[in-house]
């Protein structure tokens, strides 16, 4: 399986490339550099093209394919990495959100959002908070759910990436007090079964682990979710959004595109 890490040339968008090439790795998968240009017919006539993209590949220490394509003219850059990947037989995308000091103005209509939304792939993102790729042994994944449609589409989709490497999955339900709740000790192990209910959609040979957080006072939910996956010593967070097919302001201020704002781990983003 492969995942398309894609780049515009800057490099503030190979960010994303060592936190991909880690997630390939413990997942075995392959990756792939990809570069998207503007239709203009010299593509093909431009070896300085892919040759930037392997020196790209061989500073990080990386090893990969590259891929260099054009634009179609009706396409927009989301719509030409959405096709790319189809072709390429990715079964993820990587890329960076590019949101330093703007971040909710950068992913509200960014190109990482509109790949979300165009392709099937789950899309692996970096913001700007994100730190180096973890060095753990072994690698963990936390998914976190709440118990919606949109939330198990991660399950769904990470489940056939996983199936081959089983790393260990932290299933996460991060628990916001309300006053409607019922006791706290009911409210809590109603989530629990929630997050047993999920992570049973996981492949078999998946080791998983549950566990609810409760929010702190005042406590934002991506707070939580990312305070969450450190305590369960997670290299990486995935979760599903309501993302997909959707207006995209829908997705503005959500507890995706938050956590891609705050948090220091990379963010898988499966949409339904």
């Amino acid at each position: 399986m492969l995942i398309l890490c894609t780049t515009d040339g800057s490099h503030q968008s190979l960010h994303v490339l060592p936190h991909a090439a880690t997630f390939a790795r413990a997942t075995g998968m392959e990756i792939a550099l990809v570069r998207i240009y503007e239709d203009d017919g010299r593509t093909e006539e431009n070896p300085d093209r892919t040759q930037w993209l392997h020196t790209a590949l061989a500073e990080h220490g990386i090893g990969g394919r590259v891929i260099v394509a054009e634009r179609g003219s009706n396409e927009d850059t989301a719509t030409a990495i959405a096709r790319v990947a189809s072709e390429a037989g990715a079964a993820m995308i990587a890329m960076d959100s590019r949101g330093v000091g703007a971040m909710r103005h950068a992913i509200f209509g960014s190109t990482a959002i509109s790949v979300l939304r165009k392709s099937p792939c789950p899309v692996l993102v970096t913001g700007p908070a994100a730190g180096p790729p973890s060095t753990a042994d072994p690698y963990r994944l936390a998914i976190t759910t709440d118990g919606s449609a949109a939330s198990r589409s991660a399950f769904v989709k990470l489940g056939p990436l996983l199936e081959s490497s089983c790393i260990p999955v932290e299933v996460i339900g991060v628990y916001v007090p309300a006053l409607a709740d019922a006791p706290l000790t009911i409210e809590l192990e109603r989530r629990k079964a929630t997050c047993r209910a999920a992570a049973a959609m996981l492949p078999q040979c998946i080791q998983s682990t549950v566990g609810v957080t409760r929010a702190e006072e005042f406590e934002r939910t991506e707070h939580a979710i990312v305070r969450a996956a450190h305590e369960a010593g997670a290299s990486i967070i995935a979760m599903g959004t309501h993302g997909r097919g959707r207006s995209l302001h829908l997705f503005l201020g959500s507890v995706a595109l938050g956590t891609v704002e705050r948090s220091d781990l990379p963010v898988i983003l499966c949409g339904q």
